[in-house]
């Protein structure tokens, strides 16, 4: 983690003039194709809630821009990123949140089985450590009843708060592919609509190559 020089920051007049706002927040709604992966991941006997949740940290790590930070009055650029993801109690239909450290070097595989694991192993529905508002998490839910052609999230309306929030809906099947509404909410003072461009290209590039490794 680095304190970023704002004066010498090529972003500083767009951080300034959303920092006048008390609600900088914006979200944007877009169908996402996910006909390969949901193919591979279930060939595999792999979750694709997991495996999105992966993909999505993973490729949002991977973009500096997404690792900047608001704190107090600086901003910091933190060294990577981690999901803190809902999942759904079949018994008594409530939820509970997960959070999950991505480690150096853990593949797609290996982070669907901590992630099961973890959520087998959760007696409580939210966490009750200081992770829990830790700036380097991505939130992230599925509504996998339906879908919606937009969405917002609950948070305190903190214009500091710079976690990214994610969600997507139910499969859509069409013409032989499987679509998603996905979801994103984002802090405006660091980032901007082409940040979301960068954000679904990642994904794509990495269903992809996800799809040509194991072809």
């Amino acid at each position: 983690m680095k304190y970023i020089d704002i004066e010498h920051w090529s972003r500083k007049e767009h951080f300034q003039f959303f920092s006048r706002r008390t609600f900088p927040f914006y979200n944007i709604t877009l169908p996402l194709d996910v006909t390969n992966l949901y193919k591979r991941v279930k060939e595999d006997g792999l979750s694709f809630y997991y495996a999105m949740t992966y993909i999505v940290t993973n490729v949002m790590s991977g973009i500096e821009d997404f690792r900047y930070k608001i704190r107090n009055d600086g901003v910091v650029i933190v060294d990577r990123l981690h999901p803190s993801f809902v999942t759904f109690d079949e018994t008594t239909h409530l939820l509970k949140i997960i959070d999950i450290e991505i480690t150096p070097g853990m593949d797609l595989s290996s982070f669907c089985a901590a992630a099961s694991k973890a959520e087998r192993e959760m007696t409580s529905h939210f966490s009750t450590s200081e992770s829990s508002v830790r700036d380097d998490f991505v939130y992230i839910s599925c509504t996998p009843w339906f879908s919606f052609t937009s969405m917002s999230h609950a948070a305190d309306c903190n214009p500091n708060d710079s976690a990214p929030r994610i969600a997507w809906g139910k499969f859509e099947w069409k013409d032989g592919k499987v679509t998603i509404p996905f979801n994103v909410q984002l802090n405006h003072r660091l980032l901007d609509g082409y940040h979301v461009h960068l954000l679904m290209e990642g994904i794509e590039n990495f269903i992809q190559g996800y799809q040509e490794k194991i072809s």
